[in-house]
């Protein structure tokens, strides 16, 4: 049930609103009393906005939105005001902005620091330290991975054409590779080279693979909830585990297993009125990247053939059978997953394979 949240005004400083991009900034100043002080833009520079610091008063609220230059901009303005005072806003939740008739850089920049007078700004998390290292690094191997996929697709094209089906599956595998190599040296013309192409594109990417999952390894290492995830929680090896806490961040900050689910878009939406139910799709919100990796964690449990990920996945499989619909019944799955995590760190539930996700848990001591 949604609780009423009433428009206080949290701060009593001057605030300012950042509408970012590439070049340029647009920004609003406010005084303690939301009346605008100054619109103005400068260049998309430190030095640009060290000099829009040095012209309010503070302290000083400052917000912007989340997008390509957040992690820059966010380091500069905590490094000046303190990280309490620096605010990174989920774009698509401000709906005066998103929704608006009249949507321009200088109507952005002070709906930004209209909602920050009021203290109404839909905030998002931003990583440091060795957390934000994790989540470029999770999220580079994701491109590697989608990079690997398109070679793959289209080396299987050229095979289609050519009328050749492969020994095995998988084309990594030493034997489809020495197939696929003699193919092209042996092959010519145009379709042999761009087979030979595609070998060496994906030798250097599977490389590229094998460097970030190392890499990904190594950071997890100094951060223990990567390991919690990884010994306690089926389906989950060391990189779908460092997914899952880059992506998440500090798991304190949910207040409930039902709120992460919803922060992961797993979720199903809800459009209903008068009397009717009407459920959606999942409502794909949060982080596409943690999505992937608690899909995939439900779909180890469904490979498992002993212990919590065969009890993961014979739910999975009931599941299936009652909604008649394989990909919903394993995101319900995933979706389970993610409360279960929430649980472990919360409190301290130690996995059950006899009712992998019923029952209600004794708190901990």
């Amino acid at each position: 049930m949604k609780k009423l949240v009433r428009p206080v005004r949290k701060v009593n400083t001057e605030v300012v609103g950042l509408d970012v991009h590439q070049e340029l900034i647009v920004f609003t100043r406010m005084d303690r009393h939301g009346d605008e002080i100054e619109q103005g833009k400068l260049a998309s520079t430190k030095e640009a906005l060290l000099g829009l610091l040095e012209r309010c008063e503070k302290p000083l609220h400052i917000a912007f939105e989340a997008g390509g230059s957040t992690f820059w901009i966010y380091d500069f303005l905590v490094a000046e005001l303190g990280e309490e005072y620096v605010h990174v806003v989920q774009a698509k939740k401000i709906q005066a902005i998103a929704n608006s008739t009249e949507k321009n850089d200088f109507n952005d920049s002070w709906w930004l620091a209209y909602l920050t007078y009021e203290g109404r700004l839909p905030e998002c998390y931003v990583p440091i330290g060795t957390l934000r290292e994790l989540r470029l690094a999770v999220r580079e191997r994701f491109e590697i991975v989608k990079l690997i996929t398109r070679g793959k697709v289209r080396l299987r094209s050229h095979l289609r054409q050519m009328g050749i089906r492969l020994p095995v599956h998988k084309i990594e595998s030493v034997e489809a590779w020495n197939s696929l190599v003699d193919l092209g040296e042996n092959h010519g013309g145009v379709q042999g080279q761009a087979i030979l192409h595609y070998l060496g594109l994906l030798q250097h990417l599977l490389d590229a693979l094998h460097g970030w999952e190392e890499t990904i390894t190594e950071l997890g290492k100094d951060l223990p909830a990567v390991r919690t995830i990884e010994d306690e929680m089926p389906g989950f090896g060391p990189v779908l585990s460092a997914v899952v806490v880059a992506e998440l961040g500090p798991i304190d900050r949910f207040t409930s297993a039902k709120a992460m689910a919803r922060y992961t878009g797993l979720t199903p939406s809800d459009r209903s009125s008068a009397g009717k139910a009407r459920p959606g799709s999942i409502t794909r919100e949060g982080s596409e990247h943690l999505r992937w990796a608690m899909t995939q964690a439900a779909m180890a449990c469904l490979r498992c053939r002993s212990g919590a990920g065969l009890a993961v996945g014979n739910w999975i499989r009931t599941k299936e059978r009652r909604m008649g619909c394989k990909g919903k019944a394993r995101v319900a799955g995933a979706r389970k997953l993610t409360e279960s995590i929430w649980r472990l760190f919360h409190w301290g539930e130690r996995f059950d394979m006899a009712k992998p996700f019923g029952g209600v848990p004794a708190m901990a001591s």
